[in-house]
């Protein structure tokens, strides 16, 4: 989303003028020395001729090589792609550079059939050196979807301008798909047309020329390098005068009920609004969605990027009836994607931003299970602040969308003015004087009196590297209006510049900015105040507005080992700073546009380990890994290593990302971390599973390549290991683990064999089945077992945790894959020898799945635990009463009241009472359960419930309720 609503205003409003005044042209982009990814000696670069290929289509590859030398250069370039750790193909050929001179060396390859496969490449030519990129082999773009940005489209640019913009994001970064972000006329109306004719050129909302033919031109540029385009536009969003276009105000949505006050953003200029209407409402769906087809239709786009501007409650329809905003943009997405199948089921790709994500958060939960859309992407504010609550949310969206990929567009150092940093009150002035009587300045003090012509401030900065330079301006301004200076570089007029009003001269900003160009060596940026500029300003500093390398490394770092992608690449080099695209408020330098390189041809290649559906998320908790002198989180607490784990149906995967000297906080700057070496590392394992190999790669050491770590066996207290040195952790390694799973007869894990995390094993009671039981499984929070389980079928399973209890009632949670599934309880056995079964149902996909079971704060009791017992189950509800099962499977009784099933067979033959335990769930009509069975074939099971109404839990036939009607399953 570009817009957000903060107290009572929204962001985009806040900075239209800044947009007007700022967001210009920049200087024509001086030649910069290209940073390519991992590239060593005379290999400049390697990079492929598309951003995604099909399965068996021609791919590309070519390697730019330099000679720097005062001699000519004959040697042997060799290709080899590879798939994760196994080789795909290797070619190679002879090469000869003269001194001086650069050539291009090309390899032709065919893609493999298989679809959805990610491939390293690497191009080493022995001591003149070596570079690598990655191949995406995929059929649709929204199964790894790298999304990036346009959002400039001047008159001035050519079409082989428009070709080289989207050749460097295909070329350099491996992006599949570009959001056009304000492209359009209107917000209602997206195309400016006369006569029928779209017009040239048209006016946007900040008054910006938008080129028609620089569209075109982009979007060609776009389909040549394979990409999707997706044409940003809103749910429900029109600009002032939008009757004389046909739309009706009764489609609107309203603060009162009166329809007296329509929902808009207010954009501060008198004139500026874009109003709100009803996604639901049918006539605003077919008027929109007519919009979205002719975007499709006319321009070529591939697909919609549906924005929304946030949560707004208590809101209206024009009759008054009161509606939930957030419950409306399912009927309007679906809606849509039918549409726009039925125009053009080639090009109907359709995405929508769900803004301020946060696990349960406002639409998220709908959206993401309901949407017909074609990837998950969220805007992310103030509700996800930590690594770990964006991990969850990202694992929440997935869960819920049944793996559907994700994207976010998380604002990196928001706010945040960082950079190299000149004091105004040190710089060379003319008219002007220096003060320190309003707090809140940075240095010795601040600029004032800069109110008069002539008067003028005279920085001299130096520029590391030629590139884009972000000259941010920060000041004061209590005038009552804005005020603007000229600006000059190098003696050379640029332009002029905003400043705000603040409404106190106490205020501080530095939102007053403008990108320029600058070769490396020493400038001079002048601040004037000449004919024809106004107001009067107190100046701060002069920041070279700079990304942060250590906070974006470290937050891309996280999202792609969560499963996620992250919208910030776009135009030419530039990185998102804000949620206004344009805004060019910081810049990359060369190090960090290095580094991105680097990390999208490293999530390209091993795009399956990351974002494939059947990528499982472990548990949160810290069991797994143990690192020789070094602290270990499983949940991103600062100043750690944080390990986040997952697996596949044939590896488990270990991510580390080093947060040492850093806090857990993802968007603010922070320190980059001392690389650790030789990392003498443990990695516990199910007994189940037997290990093959052991890799590791990195997007920051030898270009993303695996290697193979020798590794050994072993066991200690905490369960079964494996051990393994690893060599260094920069940023992010990732370590993956061939291996087998063979499931234990019966599907019965033996607790004393499993992961043990605060707890023991002994054999002091008899009755236990294997070779003994846990204990100590008591004391408080932090202790648990961890099982490692496998689920052959897409089914419900009953979790049969076998204990013996000797005290009073006990409880434990219950975690599969890292997320919350329930709470199961432990009443008292006749003694410690006697054991029973405390039992949770849960819905398991086929795969392997982790199982904890964990005593928190709330987990009272204590219990020695034998196994865990994974059965098929069918699940019998009042609100879903089945009346056949599968012989083999149990059967599960869940309902919202706490009481007894009443059960026998065949006739009511063998009558038990069996209580119904609570579930710890959270939905008051699925609360309590309890299965039993299987049962063979032939078999008809009859039930009713005896209902505890006084609570005591106590049957009392003559006092507790009978449910009053028999019901009855039959076993195929």
């Amino acid at each position: 989303m570009m817009t957000l609503r903060r107290h009572g205003f929204t962001r985009r409003a806040g900075f239209l003028l800044l947009a007007m005044i700022c967001l210009m042209p920049i200087l024509p982009l001086a030649a910069q020395r290209a940073v390519h990814a991992e590239t060593i000696g005379g290999v400049n670069r390697v990079y492929t001729d598309k951003a995604r290929y099909a399965p068996g289509s021609a791919v590309q590859i070519k390697a730019e090589l330099t000679n720097h030398g005062s001699s000519g250069w004959t040697g042997t370039a060799h290709l080899a792609i590879s798939h994760l750790e196994t080789s795909t193909y290797t070619a190679s050929q002879s090469v000869t550079v003269a001194a001086g001179a650069t050539v291009t060396v090309t390899f032709n390859w065919t893609a493999p059939s298989t679809d959805f496969q990610g491939y390293f490449v690497k191009i080493d030519c022995g001591t003149f050196g070596s570079g690598t990129t990655a191949i995406d082999v995929s059929s649709d773009f929204t199964r790894y979807p790298r999304y990036g940005y346009l959002s400039e489209f001047p008159t001035t640019e050519t079409s082989s301008q428009s070709q080289a913009k989207v050749n460097r994001l295909a070329e350099d970064y491996h992006l599949n798909a570009l959001q056009y972000y304000d492209w359009m006329w209107r917000h209602d109306t997206l195309f400016k047309r006369t006569g029928g004719t779209v017009d040239s050129t048209w006016q946007d909302l900040f008054n910006r020329t938008i080129s028609w033919s620089t569209i075109q031109n982009q979007i060609a540029a776009t389909h040549n390098q394979n990409m999707a385009a997706m044409a940003y536009a809103m749910v429900y969003a029109a600009r002032e005068g939008y009757d004389a276009h046909g739309i009706s105000p009764q489609w609107g949505i309203y603060a009162d009920t009166a329809h007296a006050s329509q929902l808009n953003v207010d954009f501060g200029d008198g004139s500026t609004y874009l109003w709100m209407f009803d996604p639901a409402n049918a006539s605003w769906q077919s008027y929109i969605q007519n919009q979205y087809k002719d975007a499709i239709n006319t321009a070529g786009f591939d697909g919609i990027h549906v924005d929304q501007m946030g949560q707004r409650d208590n809101v209206h329809t024009y009759s008054g009836a009161s509606i939930d905003l957030s419950a409306r943009f399912v009927p309007f997405l679906n809606a849509a994607k039918t549409a726009l199948t039925a125009n053009n089921s080639a090009k109907n790709k359709l995405a929508f931003n769900i803004v301020d994500g946060t696990v349960g958060g406002w639409a998220a939960n709908d959206v993401s299970a309901n949407a017909n859309t074609d990837f998950n992407y969220s805007e992310i504010w103030y509700k996800s602040n930590s690594y770990n609550q964006l991990k969850n949310y990202i694992d929440s969206l997935r869960a819920n969308s049944g793996g559907k990929a994700v994207v976010l567009a998380a604002y990196m150092d928001y706010g945040e003015n960082i950079g190299p940093r000149y004091e105004a009150e040190s710089a060379s002035k003319t008219g002007v004087t220096t003060n320190t009587n309003h707090a809140g300045y940075t240095g010795t003090g601040f600029v004032d009196g800069f109110d008069a012509v002539g008067d003028s401030v005279t920085f001299t900065v130096t520029a590391p590297e030629d590139g884009h330079y972000s000259l941010v301006f920060a000041y004061g301004n209590d005038t009552g209006s804005m005020a603007t200076r000229n600006l000059y570089v190098d003696g050379t007029l640029v332009k002029d510049i905003g400043f705000y009003d603040q409404g106190s001269w106490d205020t501080w900003k530095s939102d007053a900015w403008l990108q320029v160009d600058l070769t490396a060596g020493t400038h001079t940026i002048k601040v004037a105040y000449d004919s024809g500029n106004t107001g009067a300003i107190n100046l701060d500093s002069l920041t070279l507005g700079t990304f942060d390398d250590a906070s974006v490394r470290l937050a891309d770092a996280m999202m792609a080992a969560s499963g996620a992608t992250h919208i910030e690449l776009g135009d030419d080099n530039q990185m998102l700073p804000h949620e206004y695209y344009p805004n060019r408020s910081k810049s990359m330098r060369n190090s960090l546009i290095g580094a991105m390189k680097d990390h999208y041809s490293f999530i390209t290649a091993y795009e399956n380990l990351l974002f494939d559906s059947n990528v499982v998320t472990n548990d949160s908790g810290n069991q797994f890994v143990s690192i020789a002198g070094q602290t270990v989180s499983g949940d991103g607490t600062g100043n750690t290593i944080w390990t986040i784990d997952k697996r596949t149906p044939d590896y488990d995967i270990v991510h580390l990302l080093n947060l040492k000297g850093n806090d857990d906080q993802w968007r603010n700057s922070a320190t980059a971390p001392s690389t650790l070496t030789n990392l003498a590392t443990k990695l516990y394992l199910s007994p189940d599973e037997t290990v093959g190999h052991v890799y590791v790669a990195s997007p920051d050491k030898d270009g993303g390549m695996t290697s193979e770590l020798s590794f050994t066996t072993g066991s200690d207290a905490s369960g079964s290991y494996i051990s393994f040195t690893v060599p260094s952790l920069q940023y992010w390694d990732m370590i993956y683990v061939k291996r087998t799973f063979t499931a234990p007869s019966g599907n019965q894990y033996e607790a004393e064999a499993a992961v043990k995390t605060g707890v023991t094993v002994n054999t002091n009671h008899t009755g236990y089945s294997g070779s003994g039981f846990v204990d100590g499984f008591s004391g408080g929070s932090g202790k648990g077992v961890s099982f490692l389980v496998q689920a052959t079928t897409d089914d419900d399973y009953s979790l049969r945790f076998r204990y013996a209890n000797g005290g009073s009632a006990a409880a434990r949670d219950v975690y599969v894959d890292g997320a919350a599934a329930g709470t199961v309880q432990f009443p008292a056995t006749a003694n410690w020898d006697t054991w029973a079964d405390g039992e949770l149902t849960v819905h398991l996909k086929p795969g392997l799945h982790s199982v904890v079971i964990w005593e928190g704060a709330s987990s009272p009791g204590a219990i020695n635990l034998d196994r865990l017992n994974v059965d098929k189950t069918y699940v019998w509800q009042f609100d879903r009463q089945i009346t056949s099962v599968p012989a083999g499977y149990r059967i599960t009784f869940r309902n919202g009241e706490y009481g007894w099933l009443h059960w026998g067979t065949n006739g009511w033959t063998g009558t038990t009472d069996t209580p119904m335990p609570s579930n710890g769930s959270s939905d008051a009509s699925h609360r309590y359960e309890t299965s039993i069975g299987p049962f063979a074939s032939g078999t008809t099971v009859n039930f009713t419930y005896l209902w505890d109404d006084n609570g005591n839990g106590v049957m009392e036939t003559g006092t507790d309720r009978w449910e009053g009607t028999d019901f009855s399953i039959d076993i195929d």
